[in-house]
């Protein structure tokens, strides 16, 4: 790309007057840098971009000023590291044909389980994972993702994946996990899907239907949303339904409430307890038990706690040297 364009793009200012007027690609790791290659320098860190003038870089995008580190590259200072990545996704999303879906984070964790081929990649929240995919991209990849300001910035023009659809389900439940519901022709039983989630799939099963992307429900399971993981009263993994205690995993924070209506609209508050990390002290009204942790290892003490469910915000996978540590034999999940 022209150096002259692409100053034009992210809105900064050229400070040197290179010998060079093109660059290769465009790089966010030091480490990763070409010769030939334009680096913005996400961490405002002169050791990194003297790193990447050492790898070859003919270009440089950072906040800081210049200080003749290298009077024949390309300097091109910028505000905010932030704004210049929202500019850039949003011209490469355009000149790749780039396909952007916006759709909630559980039909985002749906999605990923049943789409036939996974063609559509799930973008997660963070600005900087999402700017290397993007500009890694391939013409007419498709991608989706649950930070709806953040696709108002990158992808006005993305497609909008309703969260309700136009006639209310009628939902069968077994328990807090399992629902059975009908879609077009076809009647799903005890699907592993608590029945909170099910409206939600359903709207994502027509948007998949009217954009003609491929699904079986073969595979649907529990996604990282309301994830029920049973238990021994010693905290060792059982198989799904094989006890009566299980600890029940949500990583977001903006669906945590609506999991303890959830969960008390099934079983009495005496029979929860809510797993909080500090920093969340006094974030949601519950008027049982709230057990706040510091590290993973203090949830041990739930082994010496009487509870049927144990709500805890976080993700799934952060927790298993809990089990490991309690444990000397694993099972499988299911």
């Amino acid at each position: 790309m022209k150096i002259d364009n692409f100053v034009r793009i992210i809105d900064g200012r050229l400070i040197t007057t290179p010998p060079i007027d093109a660059f290769a690609t465009i790089c966010l790791e030091a480490s990763r840098v070409s010769h030939g290659d334009l680096f913005i320098d996400i961490n405002a860190s002169r050791e990194q971009i003297h790193q990447a003038l050492l790898k070859g870089a003919y270009a440089i995008v950072t906040t800081l000023t210049f200080e003749h580190e290298d009077d024949e590259c390309a300097w091109i200072e910028v505000r905010s590291i932030e704004h210049i990545l929202i500019k850039l996704l949003r011209y490469t999303i355009t000149q790749k044909s780039l396909e952007m879906i916006v759709l909630s984070p559980v039909q985002a964790a749906l999605l990923e389980m049943i789409q036939t081929p996974r063609s559509i990649k799930y973008l997660r929240d963070d600005l900087f994972t999402i700017s290397k995919t993007i500009l890694a991209a391939k013409e007419e990849d498709r991608f989706c993702l649950s930070n709806r300001a953040l696709a108002e910035q990158i992808a006005p023009v993305a497609h909008k994946v309703e969260t309700t659809v136009h006639t209310k389900p009628t939902i069968a439940q077994k328990g807090l996990f399992l629902s059975s519901f009908g879609y077009q022709d076809r009647y799903y039983v005890e699907q592993k899907i608590p029945s909170l989630f099910v409206e939600e799939l359903l709207a994502l099963l027509t948007f998949c239907d009217t954009h003609t992307i491929s699904y079986t429900l073969e595979h649907l399971g529990f996604s990282e949303h309301c994830y029920p993981q049973f238990i021994t009263q010693n905290l060792c993994k059982k198989e799904f339904g094989s006890s009566s205690k299980a600890l029940i995993f949500e990583p977001q924070e903006t669906l945590f409430s609506t999991l303890i209506s959830y969960v008390q609209s099934q079983i009495d508050f005496s029979k929860l307890i809510l797993c909080l990390p500090k920093q969340h002290k006094n974030t949601f009204a519950f008027k049982g038990e709230i057990f706040y942790f510091e590290t993973i290892e203090d949830l041990v003490i739930l082994s010496q706690k009487s509870f049927q469910y144990a709500l805890i915000l976080g993700d799934r996978e952060d927790f298993e040297p809990l089990f490991t540590k309690t444990s000397t034999t694993q099972l499988s999940l299911f």
